[in-house]
């Protein structure tokens, strides 16, 4: 893509990355790459995959990513807390390896601006009508719907490095 664009980041192991250049009102998103890593004997777990990820943003002119600041909640389990935290590091280190300037955003914070509810369906439609030549159709689609959601919040309610 010529003109720079804007990067939303959903962090996880479900989340995604969307791109979108505001001049031509042109959107695209990709699930977060993982890859499987042995630990022990055993066991095996799945993780971000760094590599990927900076396959995915190195064709790109990046203006600016925001990335969702998640954090742990109430009755959050420890390994799904440490898992969410090794992801968001790992696309701030990819980032910033890349010299893309980037952005936390607090969830409540980009939700409040948009007048988003909690809702992961609301988010979903609010991103389809926003972005109707993106398909949102699936249900799990809410983390790509979010992810172009923060893309779009950077462009409108931010104010870029």
């Amino acid at each position: 893509m010529s003109a720079p664009c804007i990067v939303g980041i959903d962090p996880g192991l479900t989340g995604a990355v969307a791109f979108y250049a505001p001049g031509s009102r042109t959107a695209w998103v990709k699930d977060l790459p993982t890859v499987q890593r042995g630990i022990g004997k055993a066991r095996v777990r799945r993780e971000l995959d760094a590599a990927g990820l900076a396959h995915l943003l190195r064709p790109w002119d990046i203006d600016t990513a925001f990335v969702e600041a998640v954090s742990a909640r109430p009755g959050q389990g420890v390994a799904s807390v440490f898992s969410l935290g090794h992801s968001l590091g790992t696309i701030c280190a990819v980032l910033s390896a890349l010299g893309i300037a980037w952005q936390p955003v607090a969830p409540a914070v980009w939700k409040k601006a948009l007048r988003l509810p909690s809702d992961k369906e609301a988010a979903r439609a609010m991103a389809s009508r926003l972005f109707p030549g993106v398909d949102l159709t699936r249900i799990k689609d809410h983390n790509r719907a979010e992810a172009l959601l923060l893309a779009h919040y950077g462009e409108h309610h931010h104010d870029r490095p």
